[in-house]
């Protein structure tokens, strides 16, 4: 190739390696405050439906502002979450997805910081100097609080249960879900909160009262905010005029649809006659629009009577109350109608209502002054989408509540309330039809925390984010990772209450499960919840890598590397026999360790082949039973000290004897030979050796040169079987150049006739290397 061209190549290629590398960093530019989760843990996606993320999950944001989390880079896993939101990790800790305001019990703003870990402190949380003291409000976003404290809830004035430390999303229909212990509630209806008798969060309203000062929370958020403190003189001028405007449009008659459908979107200031109490977010409501009718489950007109009360205030051209089926519509024609009569309408007003999953609870009550109700109350859920009335439940006069059933989750419907009255006149029996708000009945989602886990049992616990009803079997889909599944059954009790343990048996090591909770209703629906993370099966019991050796310090070395997820190791032992005669060679631990074993054969031969086998005492962790695993070491380990002890008669001590001494002596001798063992030449030396005779006890071995030892001379009494070893003199020494060590110790007959000897090896750190007995 010629130059040139090399040139060419290379100018030409350098737009493409720029190019590049500006679309690499865009694409990392793309995910910003990328964020390890620390912990396991919950949080509302986009959908404000729970969801669970693991530890080590990427928290980011995207290039749009989506606030996302990942589960890896392999593959896409990404989910989105409520863009100003907390994740609800273990250990009851939060952390929030952005720096947010919390406002304390003062009406004073401080930042939280974004993407940190706040942890529980008594009754705050806190991270670094930030903190979330008790009775604070964190707002998250428009409409969306989070109360650090214990509350009491109330709906149109009703207590209906404790709470503690919820999360408050209030959206444009008057729905407020509240989150809290990883479970959903969801009501429709003026709420507030008492932690106390003086402080009372008025979610409906966005108010928070302390004693004297209510505190406007729909004007904090952004940065800087100064303390806002609502004056009372200055409420109560805003409530007179509020009072002077509803009175003046009371007294206006509702003549036409369009007037009443005008006069729904005016707000009420009393939370106990209305069903919605945040309209102040917008006119979008959907409610009645004054249909003349509304379709049963067949499609048919369900007309009442064709003159309820359509003269009774002499207009003309009023529609009848049973053709006004809006119920702000139907509130004000009844009391502009009760100020002209003897005998009063009953008027039916809701106090909330609380979808469910699968059912919606109504609260009412009437004002029925001159008892003019008569027989039942028909009281009908309406699927918006199409039309048809899918429950139906009819109440006395005396029931203040009512459930209607067999509604399907994330289903948009409005109830439909028809009651009966009679004023005593010519006109007879009279209807009453309205209709409430829409309403959405919640989602669900399986919550699925995994207590333990061995190579053939799992232990989960499973638990739903929202209460349940209606519930003919409940049932959890176990799927293997190679498709393969079985089902398991739940009691329906867990679909209410903290979720059910279940414990699955008869699972393969090392393999992948995946859990799915799946519902069928009385009504013959099916609901087919979310499925859990893939969650793995430990090993089962393995022993890797066992084998035995002798180290340069001539200690024996055991390695091994065994795991299990069944059993629990309380100890290892080492069995050690001597191959040739099949007898156990017994041993002293210098070091043991996990996986680890360092031992001295306590042994007089100076060479051995030894057969080892590793013993380990476990304890089954379901059972508490104990186990003991046995592995025999497949090589045979040769054991050599390379040293040596004698004791020898110290040169030129022997004194003359006669010969029938001597013959006498040699004959003792010769009979003693087969019994000690011992040789007969160094007996008869011994014996020739005169009663102060002295012997040297000379021990040497071949190790590193410069290396540093300390000797212990160690003996017991002759004849004792106990391993009675006791140290009468010790002696540091250091190898020559050639790497001997050498020391001689000069002992006495009777000493020597009286004791065995032997010398155990220390290294210079004192940790013992072997024991070298007499040849």
């Amino acid at each position: 190739m010629k130059p040139t061209w090399k040139i060419g190549i290379i100018v030409a290629a350098v737009p493409l390696i720029i190019i590049a590398v500006v679309l690499w960093g865009s694409f990392k530019e793309a995910r910003t405050n990328l964020v390890s989760l620390p912990d396991d843990g919950v949080v509302l996606n986009n959908e404000q439906e729970t969801l669970q993320f693991q530890k080590g999950n990427t928290l980011y944001r995207s290039w749009n502002s989506d606030e996302l989390i990942a589960k890896n880079d392999k593959e896409d896993t990404r989910n989105e979450i409520m863009e100003s939101t907390i994740l609800y990790l273990n250990k009851e800790s939060l952390m929030f997805t952005k720096s947010v305001p919390v406002i304390d019990t003062n009406g004073v703003s401080n930042k939280l910081k974004g993407r940190q870990v706040y942890q529980p402190t008594n009754d705050s949380y806190q991270y670094k100097n930030s903190k979330i003291a008790e009775n604070s409000v964190v707002k998250l976003a428009n409409r969306q609080y989070f109360l650090n404290a214990d509350a009491t809830l109330y709906l149109g004035g009703k207590e209906i249960k404790k709470v503690s430390k919820p999360l408050l999303l209030i959206d444009k229909t008057g729905s407020v879900t509240i989150y809290e212990n990883k479970k959903k509630s969801r009501y429709l209806g003026h709420m507030t909160l008492k932690i106390d008798d003086k402080t009372v969060l008025d979610a409906s309203n966005e108010t928070y009262t302390i004693g004297e000062r209510k505190i406007d929370l729909a004007s904090f958020g952004g940065t800087d905010n100064e303390k806002i403190v609502v004056k009372e003189d200055q409420k109560k001028e805003e409530k007179k005029k509020t009072a002077e405007a509803e009175k003046e449009e009371a007294n206006k008659t509702a003549s036409n649809t369009t007037k009443a459908e005008n006069g729904n979107n005016e707000s009420s200031k009393n939370p106990g006659n209305q069903l919605n109490a945040t309209r102040k977010y917008g006119t979008d409501l959907n409610v009645g629009k004054g249909n003349s009718g509304s379709s049963d489950g067949n499609g048919t007109k369900d007309n009442g009577s064709s003159d309820s009360g359509s003269n009774t205030n002499g207009g003309t051209n009023q529609p009848a109350l049973d053709e006004i089926d809006n119920y702000e519509a139907v509130l004000r024609k009844i009391e502009d109608l009760n100020k002209k009569l003897e005998r009063n309408i009953p008027v039916l007003r809701i106090g909330y209502i609380a979808p469910g999953v699968t059912s919606a609870k109504v609260s009412y009550s009437y004002a029925d002054p001159n008892n003019t109700l008569i027989g039942v109350t028909k009281i009908s859920a309406v699927d918006e989408k199409t039309g048809k009335t899918v429950s139906t439940e009819y109440v006395s006069a005396v029931d203040t509540e009512a459930t209607l059933k067999g509604l399907s989750p994330n289903g948009k419907y409005h109830l439909e309330f028809t009651y009966q009255y009679d004023l005593g006149t010519d006109k007879g029996i009279q209807e009453v039809k309205m209709q409430s708000d829409s309403f959405t009945t919640q989602t669900v989602a399986a919550i699925y925390q995994m207590q333990s886990v061995t190579s053939n049992t799992m232990k989960v616990n499973i638990a739903l984010d929202a209460q349940i009803d209606d519930v003919k079997r409940a049932r959890v889909k176990v799927t293997k990772a190679d498709g393969d599944s079985f089902y398991m059954n739940v009691s329906a009790n867990f679909l209410n209450g903290n979720g059910e343990t279940l414990n699955v048996t008869g699972l393969s090591p090392r393999t992948a499960y995946q859990f799915q909770t799946i519902i069928e209703m009385k009504n013959g629906e099916t609901i087919e919840l979310n499925s859990s993370e893939k969650y793995y099966t430990m090993q089962a019991t393995v022993l890797r890598n066992l084998r035995a050796k002798q180290t340069v310090n001539k200690t024996l070395q055991v390695e091994y590397d065994w795991s299990s997820a069944d059993y629990t190791l309380n100890q290892a032992k080492i069995e050690l026999v001597n191959e040739e005669d099949k007898t156990e060679v017994d041993y002293q631990i210098v070091k043991q360790e996990k996986g680890n074993i360092d031992l001295v054969p306590v042994t007089e031969d100076a060479s051995v082949q030894l057969e080892a086998k590793l013993v380990l005492e476990t304890t089954n962790n379901e059972t508490k039973e104990n186990k003991t695993f046995e592995y025999p070491i497949k090589q045979e380990i040769e054991y050599t000290k390379q040293a040596k002890l004698t004791i020898a008669l110290t040169p030129f001590q022997t004194e003359e004897r006669n010969a029938m001494d001597t013959e006498e002596q040699a004959k003792e001798v010769v009979a003693e030979k087969d019994t000690n063992k011992n040789d007969l030449t160094a007996k008869v030396e011994d014996i020739l050796a005169p009663q102060n005779a002295t012997y040297d006890m000379t021990f040497s071995m071949q190790r590193a040169a410069g290396e540093n030892y300390q000797l212990a001379l160690e003996r017991k009494a002759v004849g004792v079987d106990s391993d009675d070893w006791t140290t009468w003199n010790t002696k540091q020494i250091t190898a020559d150049d050639t790497g001997l060590v050498e020391y001689t110790e000069t002992i006495s007959k009777l000493a020597k006739e009286s004791f065995d000897y032997r010398v155990a090896v220390y290294d210079a750190e004192g940790a013992l290397q072997l024991y070298v007995y007499p040849e």
